[in-house]
């Protein structure tokens, strides 16, 4: 679905989930955050390639940086997922893949505001070896990121992407992984036009044993994000730099389920300096986890697992979480979970502008029920429930970072899926009360409503035309501001043929020029048409 329809940012695909909703401060590179299910914009955790993008720093990841026509594929997991990725995924977990291809690929894209967009994807292999890279240069001169501003805000990215895999033998392989954006954004800073570089990258060495019925993988991580002004004379700057080492065991019985075992060392530094206030910090995190699945009857399976975390700041820390899957008939599956996680204040809620180094972690506790009904191999519908309570809830009274809210986000989601000749439909609802309990008020940039549709026509092998749809309900914009982010429909469409070996892509966005704001006083994309043209060799 990713190829078809044609998306021009990782943003813009995101969106069409309507559990996810995105907060935007302007147009290309702009600071983009990530509501899941009614949560924070730092409570999702962000991996490349199975790799945390979100900073020690500032808590919310880049995702305005990541090319997607380096995305093979994108794993969306809801709710707390705790055991298995640790640390901060109080609302879920978003796993971006990039594409490992066997063969070579190179694609330009064109559009307005003077976008252009170059990607190139190639993999070989030669005996044991294989190796894999994507590179992507994107550059705009977008639009103008606030209402008040005088002039547009150019915006430039590189992105590289690299994997090395060697089979030592049948049982053996040694992996390496590589992946970096580096570039540039002007944004608006009180009337002015200043502008700023960004990198994100991490470099991943592991080692992979896989037997008939166990295999282990030994790792070493570094990963380091970077945020420097660049105006002149300009010294504020934000940097987080980890290296992790690991090991994870699993033990296989296809017929009764598998159990895993982890553990996890982490050395994280974080330095800033932001207007006029600076830090440096270092945590020493230690996990080990463990989780088990279990099959009973062939109709009943049993995943629990927990993750023990000692911070050197916040000591230790049991979270994990318990699920059900029943099997009720052929066609009928009910499922049940709860879930439990935490979030340490990031070092800028510390120690940073406005900071507070009494701040306390935040804590979750997460549950939910669920039906899915497939009538048939074309035909689909899944129905969930469920309710979020976070305790020490971090927000800014105005001037200072505080534990002073409690939060509980109840919500129901559906999802219906269709395949009929040759039209795919997808449509997807959720319904949410974001609750500030402290303050009696529906947290800040959350829809009551929010729907996604998508109508793919197959016209031929190589002919098709995707109509995209979503639209969210009004919402607060910020308890400590009166104004309001009115309800909005838009409308996307994308055209994809092949012709004469090119494969060629129309998109549309905003089909119908639709005026709406993600956050108060910053603009949104406008009417806008991009060409895509790629071939592969």
């Amino acid at each position: 679905m990713i190829k078809n329809n044609g998306s021009v940012s990782l943003e813009n695909i995101l969106n069409q989930s309507s559990s996810i909703s995105i907060g935007s401060n302007g147009g290309f590179g702009q600071t983009k955050s990530i509501f899941m299910r009614g949560t924070e914009s730092n409570h999702t955790k962000v991996l490349v390639n199975g790799n945390e993008l979100n900073p020690g720093t500032l808590g919310v990841p880049s995702i305005q940086h990541i090319s997607v026509d380096l995305i093979e594929k994108i794993e969306i997991s809801k709710g707390s997922m705790s055991t298995l990725y640790g640390k901060n995924a109080i609302g879920g977990v978003i796993n971006i893949i990039t594409k490992k291809n066997q063969f070579g690929e190179v694609k330009y894209r064109s559009g307005r505001y003077s976008t252009e967009n170059i990607t190139f994807s190639d993999g070989i292999n030669y005996e044991k070896h294989n190796f894999n890279i994507n590179m992507s240069r994107f550059i705009s001169d977008s639009y103008k990121a606030k209402v008040t501003s005088s002039q547009n805000h150019r915006y430039d990215n590189t992105n590289i992407d690299m994997s090395y895999k060697y089979d030592i033998d049948n049982q053996y392989n040694i992996n390496l992984d590589y992946y970096k954006n580096t570039g540039n954004t002007e944004y608006d800073s009180f009337g002015s036009n200043l502008n700023q570089n960004h990198r994100d990258n991490h470099f991943k060495a592991s080692l992979n044993s896989t037997k008939a019925s166990s295999s282990y993988d030994i790792f070493y991580l570094r990963k380091g994000n970077e945020i420097n002004q660049a105006a002149p004379g300009a010294t504020d700057y934000t940097h987080t730099k980890s290296d992790s080492i690991g090991l994870e065991y699993s033990i296989d019985n296809s017929n009764n389920g598998n159990l895993l075992f982890g553990l996890n060392y982490t050395d994280e530094s974080m330095y800033e300096l932001s207007f006029g206030t600076s830090f440096k910090h270092t945590n020493m995190i230690r996990e080990l986890y463990i989780a088990k699945t279990a099959i009973y009857q062939n109709n009943l399976s049993v995943n629990l697992g927990a993750r023990f975390i000692n911070h050197s700041v916040f000591n230790d820390y049991t979270i994990g979480n318990l699920n059900f899957g029943y099997i009720i008939n052929p066609n009928l599956i009910f499922t049940a979970g709860v879930g439990k996680s935490f979030r340490p204040p990031d070092a800028t809620d510390l120690f940073g502008f406005s900071g507070n180094s009494n701040l306390n972690p935040e804590k979750s506790m997460t549950s939910e029920i669920g039906l899915k009904y497939k009538h048939s191999n074309d035909t689909s519908v899944s129905i969930s429930i469920f309710n979020n309570e976070i305790k020490n809830l971090i927000e800014s009274d105005g001037s200072k970072m505080q534990n002073i809210n409690k939060a509980r986000i109840t919500g129901l989601e559906f999802n219906f899926d269709k395949t009929y000749k040759d039209l795919v439909y997808k449509l997807n609802y959720t319904y949410q009360e974001s609750d500030d309990l402290t303050n009696d008020t529906l947290l800040s940039r959350r829809p009551r409503n929010k729907i996604s549709a998508n109508i793919l026509k197959k016209i031929n092998n190589h002919e098709s035309f995707d109509l995209m749809l979503r639209a969210e309900s009004k919402k607060d914009n910020s308890i400590y501001d009166a104004h309001r982010l009115g309800g909005y429909l838009v409308v996307d469409a994308n055209y994809v043929t092949r012709f004469h070996g090119y494969n060629i892509s129309l998109k549309a966005v905003n089909l119908f020029d639709k005026k709406y704001r993600l956050a108060h006083n910053y603009n949104t994309d406008g009417k806008a048409f991009f060409l895509s043209v790629g071939s592969s060799f």
